[in-house]
């Protein structure tokens, strides 16, 4: 290509190209989910009394996120969950205590994404979770009626997780996956006051979400 004009040609339809494909493999999208979530306490912050011990370790958790998918295998994403409320009950014989256990927070992660076609892809997740874990009482004291003030703690933990979803067409789709949220909320022990500690767990969710572009 001896002629200047050919040869700029020739590149700027070859470019135009590049930047068309990166158009469309990169796009903002949004999403809201529900699913099943745990909180495994841990059992030095809440069990040992001498009363009857029940728990309750599973719930409905809620998402909402939004996103940039910035090429076909990396996007970034920033979302908020309410992982849901989690019970620990003991039980003198008459009246019960109830530790109503809540967590809530915001995620921002990296995406690793494997397209394995045009409109079915699988994702990792690896980012950090800033949450919230709070800690009320009821019946405190065995005495009905009666109710803490809300312990509340704030934390920042590694976020991780996997999933799958597909596209039905350019506009929406579907998102299944699993979020490991890791250890929420602060420890009881002897040197930590009982009145401002909200006891650990470990936080996870398996949803799945109606995502869209934008």
């Amino acid at each position: 290509m001896k002629h200047p004009v050919l040869r700029c040609t020739v590149a700027a339809l070859l470019l135009s190209g590049v930047c068309a494909a990166h158009a469309a493999d990169s796009y903002w999208y949004t999403g809201l989910g529900v699913g099943l979530s745990q909180a495994k306490f841990y059992p030095a912050d809440f069990s040992g009394t001498a009363f009857n011990e029940r728990k309750k370790e599973f719930d409905a958790g809620f998402k909402a996120f939004i996103g940039q998918q910035i090429n076909r295998t990396w996007a970034v994403e920033l979302s908020y969950a309410t992982v849901g409320k989690f019970h620990y009950k003991y039980d003198n014989g008459s009246i019960t205590q109830d530790a109503v256990y809540k967590v809530s927070g915001v995620g921002f992660s990296a995406i690793p994404t494997i397209n394995l076609t045009r409109n079915l892809s699988v994702f990792g997740r690896l980012g950090a979770f800033f949450s919230q874990a709070r800690l009320t009482i009821y019946n405190e004291g065995f005495v009905v009626g009666s109710s803490s003030a809300g312990r509340q703690f704030s934390d920042t933990s590694l976020l991780s997780g996997f999933g799958a979803q597909y596209f039905f067409d350019d506009e929406s789709g579907v998102r299944i996956e699993y979020e490991n949220f890791g250890r929420v909320g602060s420890e009881c022990s002897a040197n930590v006051p009982p009145a401002t500690c909200t006891g650990r767990a470990n936080a996870k969710m398996i949803s799945a979400s109606a995502i869209f572009k934008f």
